[in-house]
């Protein structure tokens, strides 16, 4: 029986293998947004993560191919999809069938993590999604069995986010979103819930993506004197809602926003961290948790990129790379389909801990939510997994 595995894209069998000892590089694919709405977040999340992930592994040598007994150096290859979905598909159908990369690795965002999901599918090609929140998606996971959400979903961080708000004592929540595909779902599943506790929804209001102007809306909450202001926002309209809130002096007992409150940046643009102490957000990951690695990789990107990775995503995208590193060197081979069905059945040893897939999706997290305190982005929810106390009532601005 012939073994087949790709290498460069080009078929590679046992009886061939003279030519393998010509291999000289693994070629791995992604397009991305390099410009666009969803930018901010890739380049924070991801990109940084997959330079350094293939700078370490080049300097190794390259992938373990045990089949060949060598290792393989790694060739990245990178195209914008402008934050645009019809133009990420049909990147990643450029590097599948023109390019013929080895590897693909995904996007930025939930909606763009749907679009790709059956396009890997159909090409065979494992991927790992660390930016993809989406109950949806699970819900057609069977048709997509190369794809796996490694990243906290909705149904986690959402319970989460409602459980802190009833222990902390909230009463009255204003809960805003983005019209996406993140945000729209977020909400379909914090609203009921926060029925379910008896907790009173003023405010349920929806705004564009590339919103730039959301004062008449904070001016609006803030005249309603809820308890919590929750906000399922992208990094753009984090920042935005961020600022003029400040701008307002609106400063609920508990302020909650979505993707990008987690950023390093985030806590300096607006002063410091004394500017967004108490400020809680999606995430949540620290150089503190208890994982092994987790403070080497910390300081391997601080000391790589000159500033720290993001508490919401960045250690989901390297932990997704740690895996596909292991399940190539289980497999001893860029066999995709045994790429896929490893990752699929092991566990595997990553900086947020043990991952293991059930159903295509990652059932470890090192915390749901978390809260800007004395300058880090501290685990606050789930209960079980702080690293701090919840500060409640948040802190006036400065």
């Amino acid at each position: 029986m012939i073994l087949s595995i790709l290498i460069l894209g080009l078929p590679f069998t046992a009886s061939s293998q003279t030519k393998s000892a010509k291999t000289e590089k693994i070629r791995i694919g992604t397009a991305i947004s390099l410009s666009g709405p969803y930018s901010a977040g890739a380049g924070m999340t991801q990109i940084p993560n997959y330079n350094m992930w293939v700078e370490e592994v080049n300097a190794k040598g390259g992938l373990l191919i045990k089949k060949l007994n060598k290792r393989i150096p790694v060739e990245l290859i990178t195209y914008d999809d402008k934050s645009d979905i019809g133009t990420a598909v049909k990147l990643v159908e450029k590097l599948i069938l023109e390019d013929k990369v080895d590897l693909l690795l995904p996007p930025w965002g939930t909606a763009m993590h749907f679009a790709i999901a059956p396009v890997v599918t159909k090409y065979g090609y494992p991927v790992m999604g660390p930016t993809v929140s989406s109950e949806k998606l699970r819900e057609i996971a069977h048709k997509v069995p190369y794809f796996f959400g490694i990243l906290n979903m909705p149904r986690e961080q959402g319970a989460a986010l409602v459980e802190l708000c009833d222990e902390l004592g909230v009463k009255k929540v204003a809960l805003i979103y983005v019209a996406d595909a993140y945000g729209i779902e977020w909400t379909g599943k914090v609203a009921p819930e926060l029925g379910l506790k008896k907790l009173d929804v003023a405010i349920l209001k929806s705004y564009p993506l590339d919103v730039k102007d959301l004062s008449p809306l904070l001016k609006t909450i803030k005249a309603a004197e809820v308890d919590a202001v929750l906000c399922m926002s992208y990094p753009n309209d984090t920042f935005l809602i961020t600022k003029q809130a400040k701008e307002l002096g609106l400063n609920p007992k508990l302020f909650y926003l979505g993707v990008g409150v987690a950023f390093p940046v985030y806590k300096q643009m607006f002063g410091g961290p004394d500017a967004v102490e108490g400020i809680m957000g999606a995430g949540a990951w620290n150089p503190r948790v208890p994982y092994p690695g987790a403070k080497e990789y910390f300081d391997r990107h601080v000391k790589k990129w000159n500033k720290e990775p993001d508490r919401w995503a960045s250690a989901f995208a390297y932990a997704s790379l740690q895996i596909l590193e292991q399940a190539i060197e289980k497999v001893g081979s860029i066999d995709r389909k045994k790429i896929r069905d490893c990752i699929a059945t092991q566990t595997f040893p990553t900086v947020i801990g043990p991952v293991r897939f059930e159903g295509g999706f990652n059932v470890q997290s090192p915390g749901e939510i978390g809260q800007w305190q004395k300058g880090e982005f501290e685990v606050v929810a789930a209960k079980e997994k702080r690293t701090a106390k919840p500060i409640f009532p948040k802190p006036s601005w400065p």
